[in-house]
């Protein structure tokens, strides 16, 4: 798995710009690794990252021409995966048992006479390729969108203004709303909640250390974050980790004091 995380911000000029992030995490049978691959692909003016399969990344999103828009890429991506799940689900379960789709419609139009043919419907049913893409970009009138893509369909998340998937993703959305993120924030705030709900993502297995934060404008130009300042977003969360239980203003609490004893009730 992985950690993928955008957000809405507005750059000094008040136009909209899109801040996301990913780790460098590579799952494979023999373990999980930090890899220098690359977790997003650009396509014209927007940013594709994947969480789930990487080996589908490419098939997920081929056929995508250079005058698509983005509506028109997140539509092209969801004929990709829809048609990169039947085509396994042929793979996997049709050529096991010699089927084609025009058996299992007729299986379907009948009562079930055996456990396999039930069991054959079970797996095409709860099939999943456990691959999610967040596309992010600009529409035709240059505003921000941020969606989530898989083989059962799309969401958009503008009116949020911000989304998360992969391994951490609870985490992640969690500090993004208690840093109360939104688009009106200045953009060097934005760029450090999206820091931080990468931080605190780590908790989960499956999500990398290694840390990439991306700038996107709506001209398509893609800035990164360079290492000198994600060390510095490094310093100011430790250093916010530690300033609240060492407050000074703690010492004023005395809670033996204060606070009633509670009685056994026998």
């Amino acid at each position: 798995m992985t950690i993928c995380i955008s957000a809405i911000a507005k750059d000094e000029q008040k136009k909209e710009v899109l801040v996301f992030s990913t780790d460098h995490m590579v799952s494979t049978s023999v373990g999980q690794f930090d890899h220098k691959i690359k977790k997003y692909k650009k396509l014209n003016n927007a940013i594709t990252m994947l969480s789930g399969r990487t080996l589908l990344f490419d098939e997920c999103i081929k056929g995508v021409k250079k005058e698509d828009t983005f509506s028109q890429i997140k539509e092209r991506i969801f004929r990709n995966m829809k048609s990169i799940r039947n085509e396994a689900i042929r793979n996997e379960v049709y050529n096991r048992f010699n089927i084609n789709s025009d058996f299992v419609t007729n299986m379907i139009n009948q009562p079930i006479q055996n456990p396999i043919a039930n069991n054959i419907l079970e797996t095409i049913s709860g099939f999943n390729l456990e691959t999610s893409i967040m596309l992010i970009g600009f529409d035709e009138n240059n505003n921000a969108q941020i969606s989530e893509i898989n083989e059962n369909g799309m969401i958009d998340f503008r009116d949020i203004q911000f989304h998360s998937i992969g391994s951490g993703t609870v985490q992640a959305l969690n500090t993004l709303l208690f840093q109360r993120q939104h688009c009106n924030e200045r953009l060097s705030s934005t760029i450090y909640n999206v820091f931080k709900a990468k931080k605190n993502a780590e908790v989960s297995e499956g999500v990398g250390k290694e840390t990439e934060i991306l700038i996107l404008k709506s001209s398509g130009e893609c800035n990164e974050i360079s290492e000198d300042d994600i060390q510095t977003m490094v310093k100011i969360y430790d250093e916010e980790l530690e300033y609240g239980k060492n407050h000074k203003d703690l010492n004023n609490i005395n809670p033996l004091n204060k606070c009633e004893v509670l009685e056994d009730v026998n």
